[in-house]
């Protein structure tokens, strides 16, 4: 393994444990009271809106890389970018698009499975999604390596909530 391959392995173990800590931390130390929810539609809706606030990280990038078009002669979004700032701006656009679809259908089953007085675990999820976005985006911009910890901690987590919900659809 080389130092690079080293770095990402060191970034997705620590975002693994530092997940678990969040989550576990967040449960035991806010009072998250759960949502009146009576259907399944209310559990959608309530989804939904805690995920409203992950959307955030997607305006975020698409602000930054129009802003930095507008005011560079880069101004044409059709030609390829030029500049490794905006270069990683524009992954990280890709790369939130894509997290947040998985992190929308995620949620979505999650609420309706979770037993009510657990529903409380999806905003955390989304603060956890939005620390992830930020360390991925802050770390990329050093070096490609040093996003590994956001990407992981944007992506185990919404994994594991798929997982779950597999497992929970499957067995009933």
């Amino acid at each position: 393994m080389n130092s690079d391959q080293r770095s990402v392995l060191a970034g997705m173990a620590g975002a693994a444990i530092f997940s678990l800590l969040f989550l576990w931390l967040g449960r035991w130390l806010l009072d998250l009271s759960p949502p009146a929810v009576t259907s399944s539609g209310d559990r959608i809706a309530y989804a939904l809106r805690c995920d409203f606030w992950a959307t955030f990280a997607l305006l975020a990038g698409v602000g930054r890389v129009a802003g930095e078009r507008f005011f560079s002669d880069q101004i044409d979004g059709a030609v390829p970018a030029e500049g490794r700032h905006l270069q990683v701006d524009r992954a990280y656009i890709q790369n939130t698009t894509e997290q947040l679809l998985l992190l929308l259908v995620a949620h979505a089953g999650l609420a309706l499975v979770l037993p009510v007085e657990s529903l409380s675990l999806i905003p955390l999820l989304v603060a956890l999604f939005l620390v992830g976005r930020i360390t991925f985006w802050a770390g990329y911009l050093r070096s490609a390596p040093a996003r590994a910890f956001g990407f992981a901690t944007t992506f185990y987590p919404t994994v594991a909530v798929l997982f779950y919900v597999a497992f929970r659809l499957l067995t009933g």
